[in-house]
Protein backbone atom coordinates (compact mmCIF):
# COMPACT_ATOMS: atom_id res chain seq x y z
CA UNK A 1 0.00 0.00 0.00
CA UNK A 2 1.34 3.42 -0.96
CA UNK A 3 0.57 6.21 1.48
CA UNK A 4 3.21 8.71 0.43
CA UNK A 5 0.63 11.38 -0.36
CA UNK A 6 -1.86 10.33 2.31
CA UNK A 7 -2.13 12.60 5.40
CA UNK A 8 -1.30 10.70 8.57
CA UNK A 9 -4.54 11.85 10.23
CA UNK A 10 -6.55 10.25 7.42
CA UNK A 11 -4.59 7.00 7.58
CA UNK A 12 -5.47 6.77 11.31
CA UNK A 13 -9.15 7.61 10.96
CA UNK A 14 -11.42 6.39 13.74
CA UNK A 15 -14.85 4.86 12.96
CA UNK A 16 -16.42 7.97 14.52
CA UNK A 17 -14.94 10.27 11.85
CA UNK A 18 -17.54 11.96 9.65
CA UNK A 19 -17.35 12.46 5.92
CA UNK A 20 -17.22 16.24 6.38
CA UNK A 21 -14.25 15.90 8.78
CA UNK A 22 -12.42 13.74 6.25
CA UNK A 23 -13.04 16.20 3.45
CA UNK A 24 -11.79 19.05 5.66
CA UNK A 25 -8.64 17.08 6.57
CA UNK A 26 -7.86 16.35 2.93
CA UNK A 27 -8.52 19.89 1.73
CA UNK A 28 -6.36 21.27 4.55
CA UNK A 29 -3.57 19.00 3.23
CA UNK A 30 -3.90 20.49 -0.25
CA UNK A 31 -6.23 17.98 -1.92
CA UNK A 32 -8.48 19.59 -4.53
CA UNK A 33 -11.69 18.91 -6.47
CA UNK A 34 -11.43 16.18 -9.08
CA UNK A 35 -15.10 15.59 -9.89
CA UNK A 36 -18.52 14.79 -8.44
CA UNK A 37 -21.30 12.33 -9.21
CA UNK A 38 -24.69 11.51 -7.77
CA UNK A 39 -23.32 9.58 -4.81
CA UNK A 40 -19.84 10.96 -4.13
CA UNK A 41 -17.29 13.70 -4.63
CA UNK A 42 -13.69 13.08 -5.68
CA UNK A 43 -10.54 14.89 -4.55
CA UNK A 44 -7.04 14.63 -6.00
CA UNK A 45 -3.86 14.64 -3.93
CA UNK A 46 -1.46 17.58 -4.39
CA UNK A 47 0.99 15.42 -6.35
CA UNK A 48 -1.76 13.98 -8.54
CA UNK A 49 -0.92 10.40 -7.53
CA UNK A 50 -4.03 9.60 -5.50
CA UNK A 51 -7.76 10.19 -5.65
CA UNK A 52 -10.24 10.13 -2.78
CA UNK A 53 -13.87 9.16 -3.31
CA UNK A 54 -16.06 10.47 -0.46
CA UNK A 55 -19.72 9.47 -0.25
CA UNK A 56 -22.08 10.56 2.54
CA UNK A 57 -24.18 7.43 1.95
CA UNK A 58 -23.01 4.42 -0.02
CA UNK A 59 -24.18 1.00 1.15
CA UNK A 60 -22.37 -0.77 -1.72
CA UNK A 61 -19.02 0.88 -0.99
CA UNK A 62 -17.74 -2.10 1.02
CA UNK A 63 -18.49 -4.47 -1.86
CA UNK A 64 -16.53 -2.29 -4.29
CA UNK A 65 -13.60 -2.15 -1.88
CA UNK A 66 -13.81 -5.92 -1.47
CA UNK A 67 -13.55 -6.33 -5.25
CA UNK A 68 -10.50 -4.09 -5.44
CA UNK A 69 -8.80 -6.15 -2.75
CA UNK A 70 -9.78 -9.64 -3.93
CA UNK A 71 -9.08 -8.95 -7.61
CA UNK A 72 -5.86 -6.97 -7.07
CA UNK A 73 -3.74 -9.77 -8.56
CA UNK A 74 -5.60 -9.44 -11.87
CA UNK A 75 -4.09 -6.00 -12.41
CA UNK A 76 -7.46 -4.89 -13.84
CA UNK A 77 -8.82 -3.02 -10.81
CA UNK A 78 -7.48 0.16 -9.17
CA UNK A 79 -4.87 -0.07 -6.44
CA UNK A 80 -6.82 0.66 -3.26
CA UNK A 81 -4.67 2.43 -0.67
CA UNK A 82 -7.35 2.96 1.97
CA UNK A 83 -10.99 2.09 2.58
CA UNK A 84 -12.92 3.28 5.63
CA UNK A 85 -16.55 3.15 6.59
CA UNK A 86 -17.21 6.50 8.24
CA UNK A 87 -19.79 7.56 10.81
CA UNK A 88 -23.39 7.36 9.66
CA UNK A 89 -22.83 5.00 6.72
CA UNK A 90 -20.49 7.27 4.76
CA UNK A 91 -17.72 5.70 2.70
CA UNK A 92 -14.14 6.70 1.88
CA UNK A 93 -11.97 5.09 -0.78
CA UNK A 94 -8.47 6.34 -1.58
CA UNK A 95 -6.86 4.84 -4.66
CA UNK A 96 -4.42 5.57 -7.43
CA UNK A 97 -5.45 8.46 -9.68
CA UNK A 98 -7.06 7.21 -12.90
CA UNK A 99 -7.69 8.77 -16.30
CA UNK A 100 -10.70 8.64 -18.66
CA UNK A 101 -10.94 6.17 -21.54
CA UNK A 102 -12.64 6.51 -24.94
CA UNK A 103 -16.11 4.99 -25.26
CA UNK A 104 -15.32 2.33 -27.85
CA UNK A 105 -12.23 1.08 -26.02
CA UNK A 106 -14.13 1.02 -22.73
CA UNK A 107 -17.03 -0.92 -24.27
CA UNK A 108 -14.65 -3.61 -25.62
CA UNK A 109 -13.03 -3.95 -22.19
CA UNK A 110 -16.42 -4.33 -20.48
CA UNK A 111 -17.41 -7.03 -22.96
CA UNK A 112 -14.20 -8.93 -22.24
CA UNK A 113 -14.82 -8.68 -18.49
CA UNK A 114 -18.40 -9.91 -18.93
CA UNK A 115 -17.21 -12.96 -20.91
CA UNK A 116 -14.16 -13.57 -18.70
CA UNK A 117 -11.76 -13.47 -21.62
CA UNK A 118 -8.19 -14.59 -20.96
CA UNK A 119 -6.49 -12.74 -18.10
CA UNK A 120 -9.82 -11.13 -17.19
CA UNK A 121 -11.36 -14.47 -16.19
CA UNK A 122 -10.38 -14.06 -12.51
CA UNK A 123 -11.74 -10.50 -12.45
CA UNK A 124 -15.00 -11.60 -14.06
CA UNK A 125 -15.44 -14.37 -11.50
CA UNK A 126 -14.79 -11.98 -8.60
CA UNK A 127 -17.23 -9.41 -9.98
CA UNK A 128 -20.05 -11.93 -10.26
CA UNK A 129 -19.31 -13.58 -6.90
CA UNK A 130 -19.27 -10.30 -4.95
CA UNK A 131 -22.24 -8.90 -6.86
CA UNK A 132 -24.28 -11.99 -5.94
CA UNK A 133 -23.47 -11.37 -2.28
CA UNK A 134 -24.49 -7.71 -2.56
CA UNK A 135 -27.78 -8.62 -4.24
CA UNK A 136 -28.55 -11.16 -1.53
CA UNK A 137 -27.83 -8.73 1.30
CA UNK A 138 -29.20 -5.44 -0.11
CA UNK A 139 -32.77 -5.60 -1.49
CA UNK A 140 -32.19 -2.58 -3.74
CA UNK A 141 -28.71 -3.41 -5.07
CA UNK A 142 -28.84 -2.81 -8.81
CA UNK A 143 -27.58 -5.02 -11.65
CA UNK A 144 -23.99 -4.75 -12.77
CA UNK A 145 -23.19 -1.25 -14.00
CA UNK A 146 -22.09 -1.37 -17.65
CA UNK A 147 -21.47 2.37 -18.00
CA UNK A 148 -18.29 2.80 -20.11
CA UNK A 149 -17.18 5.61 -17.78
CA UNK A 150 -16.47 2.90 -15.20
CA UNK A 151 -13.47 1.84 -17.27
CA UNK A 152 -10.45 3.99 -16.52
CA UNK A 153 -6.76 4.06 -17.39
CA UNK A 154 -4.01 3.91 -14.80
CA UNK A 155 -0.73 5.77 -15.13
CA UNK A 156 1.01 2.84 -16.87
CA UNK A 157 -1.65 2.82 -19.59
CA UNK A 158 -3.48 -0.34 -18.47
CA UNK A 159 -7.30 -0.37 -18.27
CA UNK A 160 -9.07 -1.05 -14.98
CA UNK A 161 -12.67 -1.60 -13.91
CA UNK A 162 -14.16 0.75 -11.30
CA UNK A 163 -17.51 0.89 -9.46
CA UNK A 164 -19.30 -2.06 -11.11
CA UNK A 165 -21.81 -2.24 -8.23
CA UNK A 166 -24.35 0.40 -7.34
CA UNK A 167 -27.38 0.99 -5.19
CA UNK A 168 -30.49 1.29 -7.36
CA UNK A 169 -31.28 4.84 -6.33
CA UNK A 170 -34.84 5.01 -7.70
CA UNK A 171 -35.76 1.70 -6.01
CA UNK A 172 -34.01 2.60 -2.76
CA UNK A 173 -35.55 6.05 -2.41
CA UNK A 174 -38.96 4.86 -3.60
CA UNK A 175 -38.97 2.27 -0.81
CA UNK A 176 -37.88 4.94 1.66
CA UNK A 177 -40.70 7.24 0.51
CA UNK A 178 -43.49 4.70 0.05
CA UNK A 179 -42.68 2.02 2.63
CA UNK A 180 -40.56 3.64 5.34
CA UNK A 181 -41.46 0.99 7.93
CA UNK A 182 -40.04 -1.68 5.63
CA UNK A 183 -37.08 0.41 4.52
CA UNK A 184 -35.78 1.04 8.05
CA UNK A 185 -35.43 -2.74 8.49
CA UNK A 186 -33.01 -2.96 5.54
CA UNK A 187 -30.25 -0.86 7.13
CA UNK A 188 -29.62 0.17 10.75
CA UNK A 189 -29.97 3.93 11.34
CA UNK A 190 -26.23 4.37 11.88
CA UNK A 191 -25.63 3.11 8.33
CA UNK A 192 -28.00 5.61 6.66
CA UNK A 193 -27.70 8.76 8.74
CA UNK A 194 -26.64 10.82 5.70
CA UNK A 195 -29.04 9.25 3.23
CA UNK A 196 -30.42 12.65 2.21
CA UNK A 197 -26.99 14.28 1.79
CA UNK A 198 -25.63 12.62 -1.36
CA UNK A 199 -24.47 15.22 -3.92
CA UNK A 200 -26.74 14.33 -6.88
CA UNK A 201 -24.26 16.27 -9.02
CA UNK A 202 -25.39 14.55 -12.23
CA UNK A 203 -29.14 14.10 -11.71
CA UNK A 204 -29.80 17.65 -10.57
CA UNK A 205 -30.83 19.38 -7.37
CA UNK A 206 -32.88 17.66 -4.68
CA UNK A 207 -35.18 20.28 -3.09
CA UNK A 208 -34.45 20.83 0.58
CA UNK A 209 -38.12 20.39 1.50
CA UNK A 210 -38.19 16.92 -0.06
CA UNK A 211 -34.96 15.89 1.67
CA UNK A 212 -36.29 17.06 5.03
CA UNK A 213 -39.65 15.34 4.53
CA UNK A 214 -37.93 12.02 3.81
CA UNK A 215 -35.62 12.40 6.79
CA UNK A 216 -38.58 13.02 9.12
CA UNK A 217 -40.55 10.11 7.63
CA UNK A 218 -37.71 7.70 8.29
CA UNK A 219 -37.14 9.03 11.80
CA UNK A 220 -40.76 8.32 12.63
CA UNK A 221 -40.52 4.84 11.20
CA UNK A 222 -37.40 4.20 13.29
CA UNK A 223 -39.13 5.33 16.46
CA UNK A 224 -42.06 3.00 15.81
CA UNK A 225 -39.87 -0.11 15.81
CA UNK A 226 -40.30 -2.51 18.76
CA UNK A 227 -38.70 -1.42 22.03
CA UNK A 228 -36.46 -4.49 22.20
CA UNK A 229 -35.04 -3.75 18.75
CA UNK A 230 -34.32 -0.13 19.67
CA UNK A 231 -32.67 -1.13 22.95
CA UNK A 232 -30.56 -3.85 21.33
CA UNK A 233 -29.35 -1.45 18.64
CA UNK A 234 -28.37 1.24 21.16
CA UNK A 235 -26.67 -1.31 23.43
CA UNK A 236 -23.93 -1.94 20.87
CA UNK A 237 -23.70 1.50 19.21
CA UNK A 238 -20.41 3.37 19.50
CA UNK A 239 -20.23 5.84 22.40
CA UNK A 240 -16.59 6.92 22.05
CA UNK A 241 -15.70 10.58 21.76
CA UNK A 242 -17.84 13.46 22.91
CA UNK A 243 -20.03 13.87 19.85
CA UNK A 244 -23.77 13.25 19.91
CA UNK A 245 -24.54 12.76 16.22
CA UNK A 246 -26.04 9.35 16.99
CA UNK A 247 -28.98 11.14 18.64
CA UNK A 248 -29.81 13.20 15.56
CA UNK A 249 -33.56 13.02 15.05
CA UNK A 250 -33.95 10.85 18.17
CA UNK A 251 -33.46 13.40 20.94
CA UNK A 252 -33.18 17.17 21.33
CA UNK A 253 -31.79 19.53 23.94
CA UNK A 254 -32.08 23.28 24.02
CA UNK A 255 -28.85 25.23 23.92
CA UNK A 256 -27.94 28.09 26.28
CA UNK A 257 -28.31 31.53 24.82
CA UNK A 258 -24.70 32.56 25.43
CA UNK A 259 -23.28 30.34 22.65
CA UNK A 260 -20.31 28.65 24.30
CA UNK A 261 -18.73 27.45 21.05
CA UNK A 262 -18.45 31.03 19.79
CA UNK A 263 -17.07 32.28 23.10
CA UNK A 264 -14.49 29.48 23.11
CA UNK A 265 -13.42 30.20 19.53
CA UNK A 266 -12.89 33.87 20.33
CA UNK A 267 -10.97 33.11 23.52
CA UNK A 268 -8.53 30.51 22.14
CA UNK A 269 -7.86 32.58 19.00
CA UNK A 270 -6.46 35.35 21.20
CA UNK A 271 -4.50 33.15 23.62
CA UNK A 272 -0.80 32.39 23.72
CA UNK A 273 -0.90 29.28 25.96
CA UNK A 274 -4.28 27.60 26.52
CA UNK A 275 -5.43 24.43 28.24
CA UNK A 276 -8.79 22.77 27.51
CA UNK A 277 -9.87 20.43 30.30
CA UNK A 278 -11.81 17.17 29.79
CA UNK A 279 -11.82 17.78 26.05
CA UNK A 280 -13.52 14.48 25.21
CA UNK A 281 -12.61 13.59 21.64
CA UNK A 282 -11.71 17.22 20.94
CA UNK A 283 -14.95 17.83 19.04
CA UNK A 284 -15.79 21.20 20.59
CA UNK A 285 -12.27 22.65 20.51
CA UNK A 286 -11.78 21.16 17.05
CA UNK A 287 -14.60 23.36 15.77
CA UNK A 288 -12.60 26.53 16.50
CA UNK A 289 -11.09 28.02 13.32
CA UNK A 290 -7.97 29.19 15.15
CA UNK A 291 -6.37 27.78 18.31
CA UNK A 292 -3.91 29.19 20.81
CA UNK A 293 -0.29 29.43 19.74
CA UNK A 294 0.52 26.69 22.27
CA UNK A 295 -2.68 24.66 22.72
CA UNK A 296 -3.00 21.84 25.27
CA UNK A 297 -5.90 19.58 26.23
CA UNK A 298 -6.50 16.97 28.92
CA UNK A 299 -8.62 13.83 28.75
CA UNK A 300 -8.79 10.75 30.95
CA UNK A 301 -10.82 8.18 29.00
CA UNK A 302 -8.57 6.18 26.61
CA UNK A 303 -11.02 6.02 23.65
CA UNK A 304 -11.44 9.79 23.86
CA UNK A 305 -7.68 10.32 24.17
CA UNK A 306 -7.16 8.45 20.89
CA UNK A 307 -9.96 10.39 19.22
CA UNK A 308 -8.57 13.74 20.44
CA UNK A 309 -5.09 12.91 19.14
CA UNK A 310 -6.50 11.99 15.74
CA UNK A 311 -8.60 15.14 15.52
CA UNK A 312 -6.39 17.72 17.21
CA UNK A 313 -2.89 16.30 16.77
CA UNK A 314 -2.61 17.44 13.13
CA UNK A 315 -3.30 21.00 14.32
CA UNK A 316 -0.32 20.94 16.68
CA UNK A 317 -2.33 20.40 19.87
CA UNK A 318 -0.66 18.57 22.77
CA UNK A 319 -3.07 15.95 24.15
CA UNK A 320 -2.38 14.95 27.77
CA UNK A 321 -3.67 11.59 28.99
CA UNK A 322 -4.55 12.38 32.61
CA UNK A 323 -5.90 10.48 35.60
CA UNK A 324 -8.68 11.80 37.86
CA UNK A 325 -7.28 14.05 40.57
CA UNK A 326 -3.85 14.33 38.95
CA UNK A 327 -2.17 17.76 38.79
CA UNK A 328 -2.79 19.69 35.60
CA UNK A 329 0.08 19.12 33.13
CA UNK A 330 1.38 22.70 32.97
CA UNK A 331 3.86 24.62 35.11
CA UNK A 332 2.80 27.30 37.56
CA UNK A 333 1.49 30.46 35.85
CA UNK A 334 2.14 28.94 32.41
CA UNK A 335 -1.26 29.55 30.81
CA UNK A 336 -3.19 32.69 30.00
CA UNK A 337 -6.39 30.70 29.34
CA UNK A 338 -8.03 27.57 30.76
CA UNK A 339 -11.29 26.37 29.20
CA UNK A 340 -13.69 23.49 29.52
CA UNK A 341 -17.08 22.44 28.26
CA UNK A 342 -18.67 20.25 30.90
CA UNK A 343 -15.69 19.55 33.17
CA UNK A 344 -16.10 16.38 35.21
CA UNK A 345 -14.96 17.93 38.51
CA UNK A 346 -13.23 21.33 38.12
CA UNK A 347 -10.15 21.47 40.33
CA UNK A 348 -10.04 25.21 41.01
CA UNK A 349 -6.78 25.19 43.02
CA UNK A 350 -5.05 23.51 40.07
CA UNK A 351 -6.72 25.86 37.58
CA UNK A 352 -5.55 28.85 39.59
CA UNK A 353 -2.05 27.37 39.84
CA UNK A 354 -1.50 27.08 36.07
CA UNK A 355 -3.04 30.45 35.24
CA UNK A 356 -0.77 33.47 35.09
CA UNK A 357 -1.98 36.59 36.94
CA UNK A 358 -4.76 38.09 34.85
CA UNK A 359 -5.28 34.80 32.99
CA UNK A 360 -8.87 33.69 32.49
CA UNK A 361 -11.00 30.61 33.08
CA UNK A 362 -13.91 30.17 30.64
CA UNK A 363 -16.18 27.18 30.98
CA UNK A 364 -19.69 25.87 30.57
CA UNK A 365 -20.53 23.62 33.51
CA UNK A 366 -23.27 21.06 33.94
CA UNK A 367 -25.54 22.36 36.67
CA UNK A 368 -27.56 20.77 39.47
CA UNK A 369 -30.29 18.17 38.85
CA UNK A 370 -29.47 17.84 35.15
CA UNK A 371 -31.64 15.19 33.47
CA UNK A 372 -32.85 14.06 36.89
CA UNK A 373 -36.34 13.25 35.60
CA UNK A 374 -34.77 10.61 33.37
CA UNK A 375 -32.21 9.53 35.95
CA UNK A 376 -34.91 8.97 38.56
CA UNK A 377 -37.10 7.09 36.08
CA UNK A 378 -34.29 4.57 35.55
CA UNK A 379 -32.28 4.73 38.79
CA UNK A 380 -34.90 5.62 41.37
CA UNK A 381 -35.24 8.58 43.79
CA UNK A 382 -32.28 10.90 44.38
CA UNK A 383 -31.25 12.65 47.58
CA UNK A 384 -31.25 16.36 48.38
CA UNK A 385 -27.44 16.30 48.35
CA UNK A 386 -27.41 14.75 44.88
CA UNK A 387 -29.84 17.35 43.62
CA UNK A 388 -27.64 20.11 45.10
CA UNK A 389 -24.48 18.82 43.41
CA UNK A 390 -22.72 21.13 40.92
CA UNK A 391 -24.63 24.17 42.14
CA UNK A 392 -23.24 27.34 40.50
CA UNK A 393 -23.08 29.21 43.80
CA UNK A 394 -21.00 26.44 45.37
CA UNK A 395 -18.63 26.27 42.39
CA UNK A 396 -18.24 30.06 42.30
CA UNK A 397 -17.34 30.04 46.00
CA UNK A 398 -14.77 27.29 45.39
CA UNK A 399 -13.24 29.25 42.52
CA UNK A 400 -12.94 32.41 44.61
CA UNK A 401 -11.41 30.48 47.49
CA UNK A 402 -8.73 29.22 45.09
CA UNK A 403 -7.77 32.75 44.06
CA UNK A 404 -10.03 33.42 41.08
CA UNK A 405 -12.25 36.46 40.65
CA UNK A 406 -15.67 35.69 39.16
CA UNK A 407 -16.32 37.96 36.19
CA UNK A 408 -19.49 36.34 34.90
CA UNK A 409 -21.87 33.63 36.11
CA UNK A 410 -24.95 32.84 34.03
CA UNK A 411 -27.47 30.01 34.42
CA UNK A 412 -29.88 28.25 32.07
CA UNK A 413 -32.54 25.52 32.39
CA UNK A 414 -32.97 23.64 29.13
CA UNK A 415 -35.63 21.26 27.83
CA UNK A 416 -34.57 17.75 26.76
CA UNK A 417 -36.78 15.41 24.73
CA UNK A 418 -36.12 11.73 23.99
CA UNK A 419 -38.22 10.37 21.14
CA UNK A 420 -37.39 6.66 21.37
CA UNK A 421 -36.03 4.28 23.96
CA UNK A 422 -32.91 3.69 21.86
CA UNK A 423 -31.93 7.32 22.45
CA UNK A 424 -32.42 6.85 26.21
CA UNK A 425 -30.35 3.65 26.23
CA UNK A 426 -27.55 5.27 24.26
CA UNK A 427 -27.30 8.41 26.42
CA UNK A 428 -27.19 6.31 29.60
CA UNK A 429 -24.25 4.39 28.12
CA UNK A 430 -22.63 7.61 26.93
CA UNK A 431 -22.93 9.24 30.39
CA UNK A 432 -22.45 6.27 32.76
CA UNK A 433 -22.31 8.55 35.83
CA UNK A 434 -26.01 9.35 35.35
CA UNK A 435 -27.06 5.85 36.43
CA UNK A 436 -24.08 4.03 38.00
CA UNK A 437 -24.08 0.36 37.06
CA UNK A 438 -26.49 0.87 34.19
CA UNK A 439 -26.92 -1.93 31.67
CA UNK A 440 -29.79 -3.02 29.49
CA UNK A 441 -29.93 -6.28 31.43
CA UNK A 442 -30.13 -4.79 34.92
CA UNK A 443 -32.47 -1.94 33.99
CA UNK A 444 -34.64 -3.51 31.28
CA UNK A 445 -37.89 -3.12 33.22
CA UNK A 446 -37.24 0.59 33.77
CA UNK A 447 -36.35 1.06 30.11
CA UNK A 448 -39.58 -0.60 29.01
CA UNK A 449 -41.55 1.71 31.32
CA UNK A 450 -39.82 4.75 29.82
CA UNK A 451 -40.64 3.34 26.38
CA UNK A 452 -44.30 3.13 27.39
CA UNK A 453 -44.24 6.81 28.39
CA UNK A 454 -42.59 7.81 25.10
CA UNK A 455 -45.17 5.94 23.03
CA UNK A 456 -47.99 7.47 25.08
CA UNK A 457 -46.73 11.06 25.16
CA UNK A 458 -44.57 11.23 22.04
CA UNK A 459 -41.40 11.96 24.02
CA UNK A 460 -39.84 11.64 27.45
CA UNK A 461 -39.19 15.15 28.75
CA UNK A 462 -36.42 16.09 31.16
CA UNK A 463 -34.43 19.27 31.80
CA UNK A 464 -30.74 19.98 31.97
CA UNK A 465 -29.09 22.92 33.69
CA UNK A 466 -25.95 24.72 32.60
CA UNK A 467 -23.96 27.65 33.92
CA UNK A 468 -21.37 29.75 32.19
CA UNK A 469 -18.44 30.77 34.36
CA UNK A 470 -15.83 33.35 33.41
CA UNK A 471 -13.17 34.05 36.03
CA UNK A 472 -9.79 35.77 36.26
CA UNK A 473 -6.67 34.90 38.24
CA UNK A 474 -6.06 37.62 40.81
Amino acid sequence: MSTAALPAAVARLAPTATYTEVEQLLRAAGWSDAGAGDWAVALASPDGALAARISPFDPVGPYTARLYEEAAASGAVPRLDLHRRLAGGADLQIMEFLHPVGGAEAARFLEQVARGVGELDALSAAVHRIHAAARAELPWCGPLDTNPSNVRRRGDGELVLTDPFYADGPALYEMAHEAPARFVTTLPPEQRRHLTEIPLAESGPWPHQEREALRVRLQRADRDRPAEALIAEAAVADVDGWGFDWLEGRATEERPGWGYAGLLAEAVAGAEVALDLDTGGGEVLGGCPRLARDQHVTEGWPPNVRRARELLGPRGVTVHDTAPGAPLPLADAAADLVTSRHPVAPDFPQIARVLAPGGQYLAQHVGPSSAFALIEAVHGPTTAAQRRGRHPADEAAAAEAAGLEILELREARLRMEFFDIGAVTWILRKCPWWVPGFSVETHRAQLLEVDRIIRRDGAFVAHSTRHLMRARKR
